[in-house]
């Protein structure tokens, strides 16, 4: 694979072998790096080249690019392939705003036009693009070889290549993309995209680090996000995963939380993301949003905090990570300096197994480990967890196992399983979500 040479500001430190003791370290400073400019952290190797682009002291969106092309990958999914990843190496470039978003276009979107450099006059081409009088942006690709020129309405503002220092050429920007194309196109000609859709998103995992959490990022991203349980009399009634930027609550459907009670506004209040953390406010509400029994307007949340609207409780959990940077990364192997691209090592990356999950039993606090690749629920005597009562529906309940994954399904039965207040004939269980088979509760823990 020819590694993609992406283009850059500056190069904040050369290409150096990945080692699992000092990447935190070097997270953690790219982190406060991007308070003042976004860049892009690069980690490869010879098969595959992982991009983290970083912003606002946070990581925003990762991608791949191997020799099928251009990929994304969730941050989380990140970590743990960098774990499998043989002998990586790492490297870092300052970017500006204008060439951090093109190169997310570039990663994230579909071209809409897509030729080779051969089958097309390229001067038409941007001559045609600016008539439209769009933001736009042109990518001249190749392996290891990426040109991008970006417009700005009708105009050619900037051209991106290689090194192109903290000043990129604004006047010649269309000259300098023409004349790099065409010089670099001799031996072997470029794939011309064409983006005219640029809006880019953050990857769904990307939120806040604490500062708890900065000596463990890792860790932090391999965990779950922040939970929130809303409660009515102290009794679970849904979880809900903050996934994104915000999450709104209120009465409308279109909210994140609906909860459907009078006493609730049609949107009542919205959590969302800032660089130091989360932050609740009240939309205005009719009857005020209370924050661990405190009226507010807009607050900082911390773990464990109680959102009190109308009669109904929200409690939001962030939960702490069950291993450590070291224990998650330590099937890596590191050869320091070992760059053979011959040598072969046929080295077991499977995964360090984990203790088993429990379901808590809500009626006599009993803990039952989910030990076996399959456990079942029912009224049975070969039921693993057994339980009678008239209450309790003839219902057999099976959880699979998995790897690290468990899935609760029902087997039989009419009356189907509630997860969270919701009926299911299958789900994936998250930690803290709450089962109810007849009159007996669970809470599935990890």
């Amino acid at each position: 694979m020819h590694r993609l040479q992406i283009p850059y500001n500056s190069v904040i430190f050369t290409p150096i072998d990945f080692e699992e003791g000092k990447f935190n370290s070097i997270l953690r400073k790219l982190l406060i790096r991007s308070l003042d400019h976004p860049l892009i952290l690069e980690v490869f190797n010879n098969q595959i080249q992982y991009l983290v682009f970083i912003r606002d002291g946070q990581l925003y969106w990762t991608g791949t690019h191997t020799i099928d092309g251009f990929g994304k990958i969730s941050i989380k999914d990140f970590f743990i392939k960098l774990r499998r990843t043989q002998f990586p190496r790492v490297v870092a470039y300052d970017t500006n705003l204008v060439l951090f978003h093109s190169l997310l276009v570039c990663m994230q979107k579909e071209t809409e036009l897509k030729v080779s450099s051969t089958l097309v006059d390229l001067e038409e081409l941007l001559d045609k693009t600016a008539s439209e009088k769009k933001d736009s942006l042109i990518i001249a690709y190749q392996p290891g070889n990426l040109i991008l020129l970006r417009y700005k309405d009708s105009e050619p503002v900037a051209c991106y290549k290689n090194y192109c220092g903290n000043k990129p050429s604004e006047e010649n920007a269309r000259e300098e993309f023409l004349v790099s194309t065409y010089t670099h196109s001799t031996h072997r000609p470029f794939e011309i995209m064409l983006y005219t859709d640029l809006v880019v998103e953050r990857a769904k995992d990307s939120r806040p680090i604490p500062k708890e959490n900065l000596d463990d990022i890792s860790a932090f991203y391999l965990s779950q996000p922040p939970k929130l349980v809303v409660k009515l009399k102290n009794r679970p009634l849904k979880t809900y995963q903050f996934v994104g930027k915000t999450l709104t609550i209120g009465r409308l459907p279109e909210n994140d939380i609906v909860i459907d009670n009078l006493s609730v506004s049609r949107k009542h209040a919205v959590i969302s993301t800032s660089k130091t953390g989360y932050i609740l406010k009240d939309l205005e509400s009719k009857n005020k949003t209370y924050l661990n029994g405190k009226e507010i307007e807009t607050s900082k949340l911390k773990n464990g905090d109680t959102i009190t609207i109308g009669k109904y409780q929200i409690v939001f959990k962030i939960p702490t990570p069950v291993t450590t940077a070291g224990e998650q990364m330590d099937q890596t192997v590191v050869i320091p300096n070992y760059h053979s691209k011959s040598d072969k090592l046929d080295i077991d990356f499977s995964s360090v197994s984990k203790a088993p999950a429990r379901l808590l039993q809500l009626s006599n606090q009993k803990e039952h480990i989910l030990s076996k690749e399959k456990t079942t629920i029912g009224k049975r005597k070969a039921a693993d967890i057994r339980f009678s009562g008239i209450f309790i529906p003839r219902i057999k309940v099976e959880i699979n196992r998995i790897k690290d994954d468990y899935t609760i399904k029902k087997i039989k039965g009419k009356k189907g399983v509630i997860v969270n207040g919701e009926i299911i004939e299958e789900k994936i269980l998250e930690e803290e979500d709450l089962i109810a088979i007849g009159s007996e509760e669970f809470v599935f823990k990890i």
